[in-house]
């Protein structure tokens, strides 16, 4: 997506900024993972920007070998710089609907992309990720979702805003932000994908995480 190429060079900034919450969400994402009960993990990350889901990850394990993919060359080159030659990383440029996954995954992570497919895409992204995984594996998705109602919708942003700023945001991190969701979001109500993630072969789905109009769904593959 060009608007994801343009951001790249200050995408961490901003998202640190844009999520308040950012080390309980993702420390919800990496506990839900169990990465300490599989032997070198093999981790593949759809969507991976920059690497911030991924640095996570290989904190919370560092024997885990991870596998970055993004459409965006920009944010895959500061991936690279993120990382630089460190073995236990590699990088793909990859469109998350046609593309191949490949097959073996112990885990799958993603955060903040499925959003901005259209619902079937999503459903074929679900599906996908349960092939591509090893029995027993793990996905884990931190996400948008959609609110059941506009009133709710308008209390999760005014919440959001209020917090955001007090965490250090600026004003105009919270324009470009709403901005940015209302030209690419297309964010579908919780419950929908939890049926959705069921209904593409995972044998247990939850949800471990939920604050303002994100959420950490974990989804496990039958063993």
């Amino acid at each position: 997506m060009p608007g994801f190429d343009k951001a790249a060079a200050t995408y961490d900034r901003s998202r640190q900024a844009l999520i308040p919450d950012y080390d309980d969400l993702y420390g919800a994402a990496v506990d839900a993972l169990e990465l300490d009960r599989v032997k070198n993990p093999k981790v593949l990350d759809l969507g991976a920007g920059t690497g911030g889901f991924s640095q996570e990850v290989i904190n919370a394990n560092p024997d885990c070998r991870v596998e970055l993919t993004d459409l965006s060359v920009p944010m895959l080159e500061q991936a690279r710089a993120r990382f630089g030659t460190d073995p236990r990383f590699s990088f793909r440029q990859l469109d998350i609907v046609t593309g191949e996954f490949g097959t073996g995954w112990d885990r799958v992570i993603s955060s903040f992309v499925i959003h901005h497919l259209p619902h079937e895409a999503k459903r074929e992204v679900f599906a996908n990720v349960c092939g591509a995984l090893k029995p027993g594996g793990i996905f884990v998705n931190i996400d948008q979702v959609q609110a059941c109602s506009q009133a709710v919708q308008d209390i999760h942003m005014r919440l959001w805003r209020k917090d955001a700023l007090a965490a250090g945001a600026l004003e105009q991190d919270l324009v470009d932000g709403v901005a940015r969701m209302e030209a690419m979001d297309i964010n579908a109500d919780l419950d929908d994908q939890v049926l959705w993630l069921q209904r593409a072969g995972f044998a247990q789905v939850d949800v471990v995480y939920r604050n303002y109009f994100w959420a950490v769904f974990v989804a496990r593959k039958a063993s």
